[in-house]
C-alpha cells in the first residue's frame, strides 16, 4: 500500500501546477483501486521474473532481445535529433502540437547544419543517433542530409534509426533512407489504425524494422492478434510505451475511461498493465517477436541520467566522480557537493563556462558545470571503498542512485 508522504505530496502539487484546470477532470485511483492495481501488477511481475529478463533497475522488460537502438539507449549513448516539429497524422495521444517545421534540435541545441550535428555526435561519443519529429518524411531531403552527414563523419560506429508513422513511405524512399545510412526504422502503427501495409515496404530494404507504439488499453485484443501478424511481416522488435499525459493531449486522454497516476509526470495506469500483459502473452504463446515494455520510469530516470552524463568527460576533474544518477560528486572537507554537466548553445545563460566546443559551421556549444546541491555534510569514511551497494543517506540518494522498479500507483 502506498503511504502518501511529503515526497508524494510534492509530486501531486507539481502535477497540479503543470496541468492547471485540466487536472480537476482527471480520475486518479482511490485507495482500493490502487491496491487492486498493485496486486495485479505484482502477479504479472512474479510471472515475468521467471520467464523474462529485467534490466535498467527493473524499469525495462523484456530485455532479452532488444533492438540495436534500444541497446544503445539503455547504455546511455543515444542522441535524438528532432528533425522537425510537424506531423501529418492526428494521434489522440500525441504529446506535442506538431504544427511547425522548426529547426532540427537535439537536447535543446539547434543544429541548422547537418555537419554540425554529425560533429556533435562524434565528439560526444554517441554510438546511436535517431531522427524523430514531427514526421521525418515530411522533410525528406533534410532527413537524408542529416543521416548522410552522421554516417560520413562516424562511419559504422553509430547505429542510425528513424521514427515514422509511415504514411509517406514508398519502397523508393526506403531505399534512399538505407543508402543514406539508416540501420533501423521504427513505425508508430497506432497512427494508421494498426495497418501494416506501409511497414511491408521497408522489410528487406532497411536492415531492422521495429514497431514502437504507446500502449492503448482499449486496443489490447487487437494488439494480441497483431503480434503474430507483425512477426510474420518481418518486424524484428515491438516496443511498448506507457501513455503519458501532457498539457497538449490532456483533454483527449481525460475524455477516455483511464485512471491516471502521479509521478514525475502523470501517466495512465491501465496502459502499463496492458503492456505487461502483452509481454506475458507473447512469451506464453511462443510468438517470435520480442516485446519490450519501455516504462515511463525508465525514460525519466535513465534517459535523464544519460543526458547529464554526456557532457561530463569535458569537465571532469581528477578528484571528481560520476554517480549512477549522472551527477558529478565533488568531495570537500567533511562534505560533498553535486553538480551536473549541462550542454548549451553558446550565448545561453550559464553558471560558469568550463568548456567550449566549436562546430564546423563556426557555431559553438558550451558545457556548463552547474551546482545542483549545496555542500552536504557527510562522514569522512562514506566514500572510502564506495560501491553500488554502499548505503547512502536519504539526502544523497537522488544524486547517487537510480530508483529501482516501476512507479507506485497513487
Amino acid at each position: 500500500m502506498t503511504i502518501i508522504d511529503d515526497h508524494h505530496n510534492a509530486l501531486i502539487a507539481a502535477n497540479r501546477r503543470e496541468y492547471g484546470r485540466q487536472y480537476d477532470f482527471l480520475e486518479f485511483p482511490t485507495r482500493d483501486q490502487a491496491m487492486t492495481a498493485h496486486a495485479e501488477r505484482d502477479e504479472l511481475l512474479i510471472w515475468l521474473r521467471e520467464n523474462a529478463v529485467f534490466d535498467c533497475c527493473d524499469t525495462k522488460v523484456d530485455t532479452l532481445r532488444l533492438s540495436p537502438g534500444c541497446r544503445t539507449c539503455a547504455s546511455g549513448a543515444w542522441s535524438c535529433l528532432f528533425i522537425n516539429g510537424r506531423c501529418n497524422a492526428a494521434c489522440f495521444y500525441c504529446p506535442a502540437t506538431q504544427d511547425e517545421t522548426a529547426e532540427p534540435m537535439s537536447n535543446g541545441i539547434p543544429f541548422v547544419f547537418p555537419d554540425d550535428y554529425a560533429e556533435y555526435v562524434a565528439l560526444f561519443g554517441f554510438t546511436g543517433a535517431s531522427i524523430s519529429g514531427g514526421e521525418p518524411l515530411l522533410t525528406l531531403d533534410r532527413t537524408l542530409a542529416y543521416l548522410t552527414a552522421v554516417r560520413r563523419r562516424c562511419g559504422d560506429s553509430v547505429h542510425l534509426w528513424m521514427y515514422t508513422n509511415g504514411i509517406l513511405l514508398t519502397r523508393k524512399i526506403a531505399g534512399r533512407l538505407r543508402d543514406a545510412g539508416l540501420s533501423e526504422i521504427r513505425f508508430d502503427i497506432g497512427a494508421t489504425r494498426y495497418n501494416l501495409s506501409k511497414l511491408h515496404l521497408a522489410v528487406g530494404i532497411i536492415p531492422t524494422v521495429t514497431v514502437e507504439i504507446p500502449t492503448i488499453p482499449e486496443e489490447e485484443a487487437r494488439l494480441r492478434n497483431k503480434l503474430v501478424e507483425m512477426a510474420g511481416a518481418g518486424v524484428r522488435h515491438l516496443n511498448l510505451h506507457q501513455l503519458r499525459l501532457t498539457p497538449h493531449n490532456s483533454r483527449n486522454l481525460a475524455a477516455r475511461a483511464y485512471t491516471f497516476v502521479h509521478g514525475e509526470k502523470v501517466t495512465v495506469l491501465e496502459s502499463e498493465l496492458t503492456a505487461l500483459r502483452l509481454v506475458k502473452h507473447a512469451i506464453e504463446q511462443g510468438i517470435d517477436l520480442p516485446v519490450n515494455y519501455c516504462s515511463f520510469p525508465y525514460k525519466w530516470r535513465f534517459q535523464h541520467a544519460a543526458a547529464r552524463r554526456r557532457g561530463i568527460p569535458f569537465i571532469l576533474a581528477d578528484n571528481e566522480t560520476v554517480t549512477e544518477s549522472g551527477y558529478l560528486r565533488v568531495p570537500g572537507a567533511g562534505c560533498v557537493q553535486y553538480f551536473e554537466a549541462v550542454t548549451l548553445p553558446a550565448g545561453s545563460n550559464y553558471h560558469q563556462q568550463v568548456f567550449e566546443i566549436s562546430l564546423p559551421s563556426g557555431r559553438r556549444i558550451i558545457v556548463d558545470k552547474r551546482p545542483v546541491s549545496q555542500p552536504i555534510p557527510v562522514s569522512s569514511s562514506l566514500f572510502t571503498n564506495f560501491t553500488p551497494q554502499t548505503p547512502v543517506p536519504d539526502e544523497l540518494h537522488r544524486f547517487e542512485r537510480i530508483t529501482v522498479g516501476l512507479a507506485e500507483y497513487f
